[in-house]
Order: structure tokens, then sequence, then C-alpha cells
């Protein structure tokens, strides 16, 4: 009897080995097929990381910058600007195109947290807008980190038949010393569908990508429980 308990146990074990070393090739073999398959973002939005080479446009970089990879003829130069010897400009909006700002009642681009719409930002649609200036003592508007600045653009000279709505991601620098304002630009989107899009959107991960996450962390686990249940191998 106890023979027979014996080889019980130990066929039990045996079975039980295997079974768990199956469903964990068989785990790897998904997780590495899912990461191996191309991966994709929600089309919807179009987003462009400038990653480690953003743009500062001001006394402390460069004097000009343009968003030229937009569908159509449109595109969106910022520009730095000193009109007399005490006062200094950054600029946006339209250098081609249909492309129109979200400007406050001075014409100043409105810096936007994450979240709302074109249609939720108080202001007007202006062709161009100020983003920051200086002039005497005075700056305006304070400095600011990674707020979005609303744009809208057409896919022709004009509005015609579809309107995008996008964001630009961006920071000031302006303070009472120095040769400011400096504007940074870090990353842009839009969504190719014409909704508005919120402030700071980007694309979703595809159902893909989290396959092969899920797949990932899924087969992790299995090795972990196959590591932990397989029999201790008996020294003769």
């Amino acid at each position: 009897m106890k023979s027979d308990s014996s080889g019980d146990c130990s066929a039990s074990a045996s079975f039980r080995s295997n079974d768990d070393s199956s469903k964990l090739l068989s785990l790897l073999a998904l997780a590495a097929g899912a990461v191996a398959m191309p991966q994709s973002s929600n089309a919807d939005v179009v987003y462009t990381d400038l990653g480690t080479n953003f743009v500062t446009i001001g006394p402390g970089g460069v004097a000009s910058f343009l968003i030229d990879n937009l569908p159509g003829t449109a595109k969106i130069g910022f520009e730095a600007h000193a009109p007399t010897a005490s006062s200094r400009v950054v600029t946006g909006g339209q250098k081609a195109g249909y492309v129109r700002m979200k400007t406050d009642a001075q014409s100043f681009v409105v810096p936007t947290p994450a979240g709302p719409t074109w249609n939720q930002i108080p202001g007007v649609s202006s062709v161009n807008g100020v983003i920051g200036k200086a002039y005497g003592n005075i700056r305006k508007p304070n400095s600011f980190i990674h707020l979005y600045l609303p744009f809208k653009f057409g896919n022709g000279p004009a509005p015609g038949n579809q309107v995008y709505y996008g964001w630009i991601d961006a920071s000031l620098s302006n303070p009472l010393s120095g040769s400011s304002p400096d504007v940074t630009i870090f990353s842009y989107a839009f969504d190719n569908t014409g909704a508005t899009i919120p402030m700071g959107a980007i694309p979703e991960p595809a159902p893909v990508g989290l396959l092969a996450l899920g797949a990932l962390t899924f087969g992790a686990k299995g090795l972990r429980a196959w590591r932990r249940n397989r029999p201790a191998v008996k020294k003769a």
C-alpha cells in the first residue's frame, strides 16, 4: 500500500509538472507572438512628440519654428520679435493655409490645463496671438510649465469641408529679470476626425498592445507558479 501510494504521488507530481510546463510554454509563446506583432495606436489622435529635440523660441533659443506636418496646406509658425529696444514678444499662429488660435481680449493665446476642448475654453478665434511679452518691467503672462495652446486648422486655404482641432504642449519662461520671453514646445496633437480634442489627449494603446502586456504579465505569473509548484528534485 505504501509503495502504491508513493507511486501515485510521484505520478501526480510528474503530471502536474509537465502540465504546468506546457502551460508556461504556451503563455510565453503567446507573449512573444503578441510582442512581435506590429503595434498601432488610436487613429483618431495624431501625436507628435519632439522628445529631446524640443524647441525654444525666444532670446534663449531660435528665432522661429514651423509646424509643417499637418494635413493639407495649414502651417503654424512661432516667431520671436523685438519691436523696440525695450520690448520682446513671441507669437504663434497661421503661416499658411487656415489656422486659428484661441486668444483672449488682449490677443494673448490662452494657455490651458489638460481636459477642456476648444468650445469650453473662453476667448476668441484669431489668426495669431501673443504667447509671451516683455516690455520694461512688465511681463505678460506669468511663466507657466506644460500648459496647452489650443488651435484649429483646415485641410485647405479656408475652413472648407473639414476643420480639425488640436493642442500644443508648451512652457513659458518670462521672469522679470533676463532677456525673456522664451517659449518651449514639447509636443502637439490633433484629432483627425474633426472632433474637439481635449487638451493633452494622446493616442490610446491599441488592443493588441494591451494583449501583449497582459500576455507578458500572465506569462510572468505562470513562470512563478510553475517554479513554486514543481516538485523538488530528490538527490540519490
